[in-house]
């Protein structure tokens, strides 16, 4: 098992960094009004924004790091559940390992399918 050594105050960092480029991103596209700031949205827009900072953020990390046996699932739901302390959203405390595991597992499954397939071809 490879152990991901991050602490839970740097990751919160980089998740509400990708949470507030999402932000922009979905105010350009009017998704979403413009002068928003996080802590105003609603708790159901504010999951869908971490969702996709989480995707996004996994999917910025090596392969090796994805399909291996790691502690990702742990820091992601320990990230999310601070998130209540920054965002004054107690809903947060509530998000469980089994939420951050439905989160990566389909990119997990992804990329392993995708390495064998590549890898076939190359043989």
């Amino acid at each position: 098992m490879i152990e991901i050594k991050i602490t839970t105050d740097n990751a919160l960092r980089l998740l509400m960094e990708r949470m507030k480029f999402e932000l922009s991103l979905r105010q350009k596209s009017g998704m979403i009004k413009h002068g928003m700031h996080l802590d105003e949205l609603s708790f159901s827009e504010t999951m869908r924004l971490v969702e996709s900072s989480v995707f996004d953020t996994i999917f910025l990390l090596p392969v090796e790091i994805i399909t291996s046996q790691t502690n990702l699932v742990s820091i992601i739901a320990s990230t999310v559940r601070a998130l209540s302390r920054v965002l004054h959203k107690e809903e947060f405390l509530l998000f469980s390992d089994r939420q951050s595991r439905n989160l990566i597992e389909p990119i997990r499954k992804f990329l392993i399918r995708e390495t064998r397939a590549n890898n076939f071809l190359k043989n």
